[in-house]
Order: structure tokens, then sequence, then C-alpha cells
């Protein structure tokens, strides 16, 4: 017995000696030489995100959410969803900055696939800000695609965003 406690009393300081990475170590990179993963994807009309909603189908409450960043002045994320229900729907999104970032500005507008164009792109009224945006009470008619944009043209730092965008029936 007592040589098991000598074994165990052995084997535990040879463990605690064992080297390991410190959880605040540095790193040799510098911030030029990190990127983001998602640069190109989603920086133009044309190349806009899609929007999937749960199961396909519209949701009372959540629906789908980015936790995104913008890199500089020129880029632009854009996100959209098409209604492919029979009947007209509800949109909205939540565009939130985080405390400390510099402002965004969040917009939307509407493609109607029908041959009647597209509306001029509309921006929240708390656009260029730090505060969350809401881009509410937008109604979709079948067929149409709602596009949404955010960028930061007065770009100081990579702004974080938090996009959350739900589909309401009536």
């Amino acid at each position: 017995m007592k040589l098991k406690k000598i074994l165990s009393a052995l084997l535990v300081s040879a463990v605690l000696m064992i080297p390991s990475a410190s959880a605040f170590a540095e790193s040799n990179a510098n911030a030029a030489e990190v990127t983001p993963f998602l640069i190109g994807i989603g920086d133009s009309q044309a190349s806009a995100i899609s929007l999937v909603l749960s199961n396909g189908v519209d949701v009372a409450t959540g629906g789908v959410i980015y936790d995104l960043f913008i890199q500089d002045a020129s880029e632009k994320d854009w996100f959209k969803w098409t209604n492919t229900s029979s009947s007209f729907r509800r949109v909205a999104a939540n565009i939130g900055g985080y405390s400390g970032n510099g402002p965004i500005r969040a917009g939307f507008k509407i493609n109607y696939n029908n041959g009647f164009g597209e509306t001029d792109l509309y921006y929240s009224d708390k656009a260029n800000t730090t505060n969350t945006q809401v881009l509410g009470n937008i109604f979709v008619p079948p067929g149409a695609t709602v596009y949404l944009v955010v960028d930061a043209p007065n770009f100081t730092t990579p702004p974080s965003y938090h996009l959350n965008f739900a589909a309401y029936t009536f």
C-alpha cells in the first residue's frame, strides 16, 4: 500500500513538471498578416449571401443570424431573401454593432422580379451610428427579393455587427 502511495505521488509530480503552453502566450503574427475568411463573399448585390430561414418556412421569432465585420470603407456585405410563397410576407432585420465599434450603415431594396424593376436603396434612420439599426415592416410581394446591405462609409476601425433576419406571415 505504501508503494502505491509513493508511485502515485511520483506520477503526479512528473505530470506537474511537464511544460505546457501558456494561455496568455504571445503570437509572432502581426495584424498585417491576419486576413478574414470571408473576403469576396457577398461583396456585391450580384453575389449576395442568401438568407435561408429554418426549414425553409417563415418563422415567428428568431430567423437567421450572422455575425460578421466590415474590413474597410469600400467593403459592403449584401444579403438576399426571396419570397417564394404565394402571399405577401413582412420581413424584419436587426443589425447591431457591438460596443466600441465604429459606425455602420444598414439599408435595403426590393427587386420585384416581374419586369417592374427594383426600388432605390433605403437606409436606416440610425445609419452611420453605432446604434442597432432596425429595418422592419418591409412588405415583400410573392416572387420578389429583398436585398440588405451593411457597410461603413465612415470607417475608422473594423466594425463587427450582428444581423438577425426573419420573415413573418400576416
